[in-house]
């Protein structure tokens, strides 16, 4: 299989590239890559807010009580459900179509859609445009992530898949910030826009739909370099291409280690998320609680995925990779074995690091081994499991906890000098995790282990000597 242009031959791929120039300044040097970059921030931004605009709007659409549950819980199952059912196709469509074209077409799908829903305002229509907005960021994502390393050189792909994952996450609390000014000034506007809401979430939604359409125009301005593998898969069938793409994982052990890590370490930071009410609360912690262990997670992830590539640097990819998942596993260990909140917040930090060091890794090295042809086809494999792996883990979590306490008597509560420690189901679905965690990082590194017969340690001792020697 050909492999498409070089990450160097794209327009303006190698323009500014000054030999000693910081990497980041070299990186935002290349136009096209800064352009694909604002695309993906001021989209995940909209995500962002739609997430917070449609939850507080069905909420709000809903009958009262019991009601807005559910009606909160249908938008976060909508927004996972069609990944499980479109993610092959998507793929498909990331590597046989246009993909510029593709991503113009999906923001202006999604403007019209979230437009629609305050324009409708009914819960059933909302229910429909989030379900036809996910499908169609389903078509949207891949083309994105298979283009980029096609547009920086390949030993630029890790940072700039760091800066991709920065924009992806980093928006979410400025996101926040805008929904909550937006808010405040609902009401005011009343009287100049009618129909707004009194509580600014049809406003809301309204600056969402606009930030795919400013997506659209970054998107428009970008020039993609010319993909020969497209032509090459013109004559397939669609299903001969989605089987060409299953076969890539199941035929190359380095892939499927890979993806299988990456989604490893996607549902631990899942399964301590969707059990960290009950753990909290068994250590007596309650909500605010539930919020620093929240923030002690994604703080840790955004410093493993911005400062763990660099702090590393030099080390293999690979075996970072795998001693990454190893470690988590182990945190989970410690995490279920001390259940105090002293311990629990340094040690979810801790895990939200290395777990956001195995995503970022994950990514580049998908990025640098697949072919072009088939890279639309392989992250849309990997964001379709992602949400396969989310609802199994909400779904079977709490049943698993559950299940534990049932079948050991728990909870349990020992004193060991000043802590007391509080054994339940929650902690008892840590520790098999953790144990899971351990063996998914040791089947990676006996896969991808690129230096055999070579130790960690002696690999960072030539790695010092090298150093000093520079």
């Amino acid at each position: 299989m050909s492999t498409g242009p070089s990450p160097t031959e794209g327009p303006d791929a190698g323009a500014g590239l000054t030999p000693g120039a910081p990497a980041l300044r070299q990186l935002l040097r290349i136009r096209p890559f800064r352009h694909l970059f604002a695309a993906g921030a001021v989209s995940s931004f909209g995500d962002w807010l739609a997430l917070l605009a449609t939850t507080a709007l069905a909420a709000e659409l809903a009958a009262g009580g019991v009601g807005r549950y559910l009606a909160v819980s249908g938008v976060f199952i909508l927004r996972i459900a069609p990944a499980v059912l479109l993610g092959p196709l998507a793929g498909v469509v990331a590597d046989r179509l246009d993909r510029r074209r593709t991503m113009i077409v999906g923001d202006l799908l999604r403007f019209a859609l979230f437009v629609s829903i305050p324009v409708v305002g009914t819960l059933w229509w909302m229910y429909v445009a989030i379900v036809l907005i996910e499908c169609t960021s389903l078509f949207w994502n891949p083309a994105k992530d298979a283009t980029l390393p096609n547009l920086v050189p390949p030993d630029r792909l890790e940072l700039a898949n760091q800066l991709g994952l920065v924009g992806s996450y980093g928006t979410a609390p400025v996101a926040a910030l805008a929904f909550s000014g937006l808010s405040l000034v609902g009401d005011p506007l009343r009287s100049v826009l009618p129909g707004l809401d009194p509580e600014g979430i049809y406003l809301a939604m309204y600056v969402n739909g606009a930030t795919f359409l400013v997506s659209a125009w970054i998107v428009w301005r970008l020039r993609f370099p010319p993909r020969p593998a497209r032509e090459a898969l013109a004559g397939q069938s669609v299903l001969r291409t989605v089987t060409d793409g299953l076969r890539v994982v199941r035929d190359r052990p380095f892939v499927r280690g890979l993806i299988a890590g990456m989604l490893g370490a996607f549902a631990a930071g899942g399964l301590v998320i969707g059990l960290a009410t009950r753990f909290v609360a068994d250590m007596g912690a309650g909500a605010p609680g539930y919020g620093m262990l929240f923030v002690a997670v994604f703080t840790g992830m955004a410093i493993g995925i911005v400062g763990g590539p660099r702090a590393l640097a030099g080390l293999s990819r690979p075996r970072i990779f795998g001693a990454a998942l190893g470690s988590a596993g182990a945190l989970l260990l410690v995490l279920a074995a001390v259940p105090a909140l002293v311990v629990a917040l340094p040690l979810a930090t801790l895990l939200g690091a290395v777990i956001g060091v195995a995503w970022v890794i994950g990514y580049t090295l998908l990025g640098l081994t697949v072919e072009d042809e088939v890279r639309g086809r392989t992250f849309a494999l990997v964001q379709s499991l992602d949400g396969v792996v989310l609802v199994l883990v909400l779904a079977v979590a709490p049943l698993l906890a559950a299940g534990f306490e049932a079948a050991l008597s728990l909870p349990r509560t020992l004193h060991v000098g000043p802590f007391e420690l509080t054994y339940t189901g929650a902690t008892a679905a840590y520790l098999i995790a953790g144990l899971g965690m351990g063996a998914a990082g040791l089947a990676a590194w006996r896969t991808m282990n690129d230096k055999p017969g070579l130790s960690v340690f002696a690999e960072v001792r030539q790695l010092r000597r090298s150093r000093r020697g520079g």
